[in-house]
């Protein structure tokens, strides 16, 4: 049901029940104008000619439907791969490191030697 204001003509649907078999005092909301609306004529209030039921129904998807989410997958971290290759490397290191001491200890500055006291820690392995 349409209810108009007669202050300022600001149109308000209401439900028909809202005003009642005997009417109603209202208020708008514009204006704040009062006055008393009377219930429709019942010929007036007509039920809506029945819609036409189709042949099929699409709905919309519902939350968690079972439908796969389409989100982009995490990229990939190669942080196993990135230390593996950097603890064969420290390995390798050492291997050539203990397989060329010789040839190492040979080019070393006699300073550096001190300084490490690599003559020290050869005469600990010696015993």
């Amino acid at each position: 049901m349409q209810v108009t204001c007669p202050n300022c003509g600001a149109r308000y649907a209401v439900d028909p029940l809202a005003i009642g078999p005997t009417g109603r005092t209202v208020q708008c909301a514009r204006c704040s104008h009062r006055w008393y609306e009377r219930p429709a004529p019942l010929a007036a209030v007509a039920p809506p000619p029945p819609r036409p039921v189709p042949d099929f129904v699409i709905r919309p998807p519902t939350y968690n439907s079972g439908l796969p989410a389409l989100a982009t997958p995490p990229p990939k971290t190669q942080w196993g791969q990135w230390l593996s290759i950097a603890g064969l490397a420290v390995v390798v290191l050492v291997i050539a490191a203990y397989a060329f001491r010789g040839e190492i200890l040979a080019v070393l500055p006699s300073e550096w030697r001190d300084a490490l006291h690599i003559d020290t820690l050869r005469s600990l392995f010696r015993q």
